[in-house]
């Protein structure tokens, strides 16, 4: 069994090189127009630039997103299909606001529903696709809040469409909940991503046919989502997403004063984040680390890191402080199970923090294994106490 006493091991400091500009030359923060703002990087999950990120705001439709969360949840886990049917109910017809257009008695496909959500931020949709998957909304707002909690996020719901004023969130949960939302179901972003939607209703002897509201993905190179929101009390909201180079970021603009304004805004914080953010993995930096493993077949353990890539400023020069903490380990110990926290630092500052964990299973060791390392401890211990 492992102790549970956490000692400092050892503390590695490592010297990373760029070339290029001085830190005084860096691009300094910026204000953007609108209530809260937030940068994210999506493969290292840190917060690039942060603006009233922990206010709370009124999210309009931007609602959705967990809506949409909860039903690939459903998805992913088998309990329902994206051909599964649907019967429109005469609640989710009378809904204002957006729409996809259901009419009360149709049968469409959780399919299309999802795309009415994505693409033209259907509140029709969103209520129908709660009662197809749970019955009723407040069963799913209920599951939406549940889902807030088990990511730790400070998000709160009363509603699957965001028409309410009483819905909370803050910049920063919003992006972390994107940023899970798609490592979760990358698939989704294929239907955030459409330009257009088109849904004949069963009155009508043609398609509806209706424009994404999200402009950024006919202005801004590589943008690929995501939802947009706007009530009067709310302002003009938008969470956007691009990928260049094989790099994504997630941005949030709470709060704006235009249509045009949030997406302005927007370019501005993807613009910041690739034009001076760099990707360094460091994984390579515990290679040939190992820690100390008790009464076990081997007496050391290898360490890796599930989360090894980290934002940097571009062209600095930059050194990473690494410290590791680990646990004093009894085998047996299984792969993949934390034996420590690697502290990352970046100019002496804080960073990052992530679980170190064991790279190879270690078995229980001999009865005479067990028996010497049973001594050991108990002189170190008698040591240390003095």
């Amino acid at each position: 069994m492992k102790r549970q006493s956490i000692g400092l091991i050892l503390i590695m400091v490592f010297l990373l090189s760029f070339s290029g500009i001085t830190l005084a030359q860096q691009i300094l923060p910026f204000e953007v127009e609108a209530g809260s703002a937030v940068l994210l990087d999506f493969e290292s999950g840190q917060i690039l630039y942060s603006h009233n990120g922990g206010e709370p705001h009124v999210p309009a439709s931007l609602v959705k997103i967990m809506t949409m969360y909860v039903a690939f949840d459903d998805i992913k886990a088998g309990r329902v299909s994206l051909q599964d049917a649907a019967t429109v109910s005469e609640r989710a017809w009378r809904m204002t606001g957006s729409r996809m257009f259901l009419e009360p008695g149709e049968v469409v496909t959780i399919e299309q529903l999802l795309m009415g959500i994505a693409v033209v931020s259907g509140n029709d949709a969103c209520v129908a696709l709660a009662e197809a998957l749970a019955g009723n909304e407040d069963v799913y707002v209920g599951r939406m809040n549940e889902k807030a909690r088990s990511l730790n996020l400070n998000l709160q719901f009363v509603d699957v469409h965001g028409l309410s004023t009483e819905n909370r969130i803050t910049a920063e949960d919003i992006a972390i909940l994107v940023r899970h939302y798609l490592e979760d179901h990358p698939e989704a972003i294929q239907y955030h991503k459409q330009l257009s939607f088109s849904y004949q209703p069963r009155s009508s002897n043609t398609p509806i046919v209706q424009s994404n509201r999200n402009g950024l993905l006919r202005t801004y190179e590589g943008a690929d989502g995501l939802k947009t929101g706007h009530l009067q009390v709310a302002g003009f909201n938008l969470v956007g997403t691009a990928v260049q180079n094989n790099r994504r970021l997630i941005g949030v603009v709470l709060g704006a004063q235009s249509e045009s304004r949030r997406e302005q805004e927007m370019s501005t914080l993807l613009d910041y984040g690739y034009r001076n953010f760099d990707l360094v993995n460091i994984s390579r930096l515990l290679e040939d680390k190992t820690t100390r493993v008790y009464k076990g077949k081997q007496s050391q353990v290898g360490m890796r890191i599930s989360e090894p890539i980290i934002t940097v400023p571009k062209g600095i020069e930059k050194s990473v402080s690494v410290g590791i903490q680990t646990k004093e380990l009894e085998a047996p110990v299984e792969q993949g199970s934390q034996v420590g926290v690697l502290s990352i630092y970046v100019e002496e500052q804080l960073t990052k923090q992530v679980p170190l964990l064991a790279a190879q299973d270690v078995a229980r060791g001999s009865w005479y294994q067990v028996m010497w390392d049973s001594i050991k401890r108990f002189f170190q211990d008698l040591i240390r106490k003095r």
